[in-house]
This record gives structure tokens, C-alpha cells and sequence, in this order.
């Protein structure tokens, strides 16, 4: 009965959602849906915790921060006070970027793992998000112009980014994490909670941590994942929302050329990946074109090196990368999704052109330069080739050069001292 109320409460939901001409809001949904929570969303440090954490803070800061400011200031439009204050908390609310970006790289992985959706669905999801951000910068931008635009044009456009927010808070909260709930194993949900660490969080404190007991790995394999199939009408519902963000989507699915991989490539995390190499054998000696190296040796050199790699396969599909401290997060739930979409929407038909011309011997490299948070970033997109001029697959590397600007006199072995600090 339990599975049956939480299955209904979705689909009202969903049939909500579709049933709008814009993005609304329904509390006894939020409500239905707070009810249904799964036992492990009440458990600190799991990621489902941390998610509806982040979103509670984010309703907080909006509906008891920034909008009564934003009603006091309104009044007069002149008390620096109260825009001080409403600039810090869209500062704050831009943090939201963090909870965004683990869904992007971590959570819609496994939308597309369980079929749930199709791949280039999670990119018009991610345009949503984008969309929110967009219109929180928006607002920033104009409450720091000067002179100040009229008030009601702050006003609409500070709302505006409030109700993005809140509106991709029900849906998160109704839809996309009760749907991640029915589905999600707890070794799904362990890889979630892995990938946390590289994106960082929104508003919330470092989360705890959690690790799935045996036991509710053995009982959650045998309730989720494939084990558990959503009712005929709920798939039916499903389909049709998505159907109708595809055509309010605005970007161009026609024009993005396919994968030019197999469509039953493993997707997911790397435990789902063919197991290539085995465990304790790490000192086994692999010949190289010039010497040889151990397993352990080869790994302990990409963890050191000053450079970010991913490798991504023939298949346009990603295979691996350096566990380094990156400059750009990856997560292990991009292993084995197609490159394009661990890039934004906006990003897509270039990095299309790349490999494209990588496949077709047109280009063997590409690079650009920008500035990342006062860092200078080099970015160089590699085509992989055996002895056979074979496409094997394209290597991105990145790497921060700041420090190289301000590199004037020699630093040698004999004056080395000179440059101690």
C-alpha cells in the first residue's frame, strides 16, 4: 500500500505539471510528496538528506530573506541597507550552482541508466537549471549597475529569479528525487554520495558521512534498480512530461549530429564498467613503447601530474580521467555517458565539431584559454591514433598556467634558493 500511495502521489504530480501553461506551485504536492519520503531521506549525510536540506535552505532564504526584503525596499527604492542586505543573499543564492551541478553530472546519469530518460533529455534539463542561474545573475548584475534601474524593474526581475528557484524546488521535490527514490540502489546512491565531494554544496554544512550497510545493499538490490518497475500508467505520464519540455525546450535536438557509438554502451558508474583489470595485481609490469611501468606506478603518475585528463572513447563516450584536484569537476557516474552531455547545452554542437573532425582526420588538436575565478586555464583537446592513424578516442587536458605569466628570470638548480619564500 505503502509503494501504491507513493506511485499516486507522483503521478498527481506529474499531472500536475503538464496540466500548467507555466510553472507552478502546489503545497499539498510538496506535502504528499514530503510524506512519501523513502526511510533513507531521513538519514543525515545520505545524499537524499543533503538534497532536500539544500532545497529547505534555498525556500528559507527566499521566502524569509530576500523577498520581504525586497517588499521593504520596493517602498522607497532608496535604503542602501536593505539592498546590501538583498545583494548578500543572491550572493548566497547562486550557491544553488553547487546542488545543480551534482544533479548535471551525477543524478540525471542515472535518469539515463534506468532508461528513464533519453539522453538528450538531460540536456534540456540542464538548460532549466541554467535558466534559474541566468536569472539570478540577472538580478545580481542589475541590483550592482549604476545608477540603479527604476524599482518595479529591480522588483520583476529579483522575483523572477526567486520563483525559477522555487519552481525547480517542487519540481525537484515532487518529481526528480521521488523518482530517483523508487529506482536508485544503495550502491547507486553510495557513487552519489562519492561524487558529492567534488562539486561541493549549497548553503547547507559539510554533510555527514554515510556508507551503506551489507545489509541495505543486499535489501535495496532486490527493491530498486531494475528490480523495480514503475506502474504502465506512470511510465505513460513520465513520457508525456518529458515530451512536453522537449517542445518547450529551446534547444535544437535536429541539428546535433548522433553518438557515433553503440546506443547499448554501459552507462553509469565504473562498477557497472568491464572489469579490464582485476584487484591485487597492482604491481604487475604493463611494456610500454619506451620502458615499463607497474599499475601502481602508472596511477601514482597521473596523481601527480599538474594536469587534468579525461579520455574519452571512439564512442564519444566518456572513459576515464584523473583523480586529481580538479580544476572542473567530473564525477564517476560520467563514466561511460556520452562526452556531450557532461557539457552545457550552450557547449554541445561545439564540442560536436571537435570530435567530429577528430573522426574524420580534419583536426588532430584544439585549445583555448580562458579566465576561471582569476585563473588562467588552458584547455587542449587531443585525437588519440594508434600506428595505424586509427581513431582510438580524444584526450582533453587542463591545466591552470597562471603562475607561468609571472615567469621572468631563470629558475635553475644552482640558484634555486633565491626563489624560496
Amino acid at each position: 500500500m505503502e509503494k501504491e500511495k507513493q506511485e499516486q502521489d507522483f503521478l498527481d504530480s506529474v499531472n500536475f505539471l503538464i496540466t500548467q501553461n507555466k510553472p507552478s506551485r502546489d503545497q499539498t504536492l510538496l506535502k504528499s510528496s514530503r510524506e512519501d519520503q523513502i526511510e533513507e531521506a531521513s538519514v543525515k549525510g545520505h545524499p537524499l538528506y543533503t538534497l532536500y536540506e539544500e532545497n529547505d535552505a534555498a525556500t528559507d532564504l527566499i521566502e524569509n530573506r530576500l523577498l520581504p526584503d525586497l517588499k521593504k525596499w520596493q517602498q522607497d527604492g532608496k535604503n542602501d541597507k536593505l539592498l546590501a542586505r538583498m545583494k548578500r543573499e543572491l550572493e548566497e543564492l547562486r550557491t544553488i550552482k553547487h546542488h545543480y551541478q551534482r544533479k548535471q553530472n551525477s543524478l540525471y546519469s542515472f535518469l539515463t541508466k534506468y532508461r528513464l530518460i533519453e539522453e538528450q533529455v538531460s540536456t534540456v534539463l540542464w538548460s532549466f537549471d541554467d535558466n534559474v542561474l541566468s536569472n539570478i545573475y540577472k538580478a545580481q548584475g542589475m541590483l550592482n549597475s549604476k545608477p540603479l534601474p527604476d524599482k518595479y524593474v529591480v522588483e520583476a526581475q529579483v522575483e523572477q529569479a526567486a520563483n525559477s528557484c522555487l519552481n525547480m524546488i517542487f519540481f525537484e521535490n515532487t518529481i526528480l528525487f521521488p523518482l530517483l527514490a523508487m529506482k536508485l540502489t544503495p550502491n547507486d546512491w553510495y557513487v552519489v554520495k562519492q561524487d558529492e565531494v567534488e562539486t561541493g554544496y549549497s548553503l547547507i554544512d559539510y554533510p555527514q558521512v554515510w556508507v551503506p550497510t551489507d545489509e541495505e545493499i543486499n535489501q535495496g538490490l532486490a527493491e530498486h534498480g531494475d528490480n523495480y518497475r514503475l506502474s504502465t500508467e506512470l511510465v505513460s505520464a513520465i513520457d508525456k512530461m518529458v515530451s512536453s519540455w522537449m517542445r518547450s525546450s529551446k534547444e535544437k535536438f535536429d541539428e546535433i549530429q548522433p553518438l557515433y557509438g553503440n546506443k547499448e554502451y554501459i552507462v553509469g558508474d565504473e562498477a557497472n564498467s568491464p572489469d579490464l583489470v582485476f584487484n591485487n595485481i597492482e604491481n604487475t609490469v604493463v611494456k610500454l613503447e619506451i620502458g615499463s611501468l607497474s599499475l601502481k606506478e602508472i596511477t601514482a603518475i597521473f596523481n601527480v601530474l599538474p594536469v587534468d585528463c579525461t579520455f574519452v572513447d571512439k564512442y564519444d563516450r566518456v572513459k576515464w580521467f584523473s583523480n586529481t584536484d580538479r580544476i572542473f569537476p567530473r564525477t564517476r557516474s560520467v563514466i561511460g555517458r556520452p562526452v556531450i552531455r557532461c557539457h552545457p547545452p550552450k557547449s554541445i554542437d561545439k564540442v560536436m565539431k571537435i570530435l567530429d573532425d577528430f573522426h574524420n582526420g580534419l583536426s588532430d588538436m584544439n585549445d583555448f584559454w580562458v579566465n576561471f575565478h582569476g585563473r588562467n586555464i588552458y584547455l587542449a583537446f587531443f585525437a588519440v591514433r594508434d600506428n595505424d592513424d586509427n581513431y582510438l578516442g580524444c584526450l582533453e587536458t587542463v591545466q591552470d598556467v597562471t603562475k607561468f605569466k609571472t615567469m621572468e628570470k631563470e629558475k635553475t638548480l644552482e640558484n634555486q634558493d633565491e626563489f624560496k619564500d
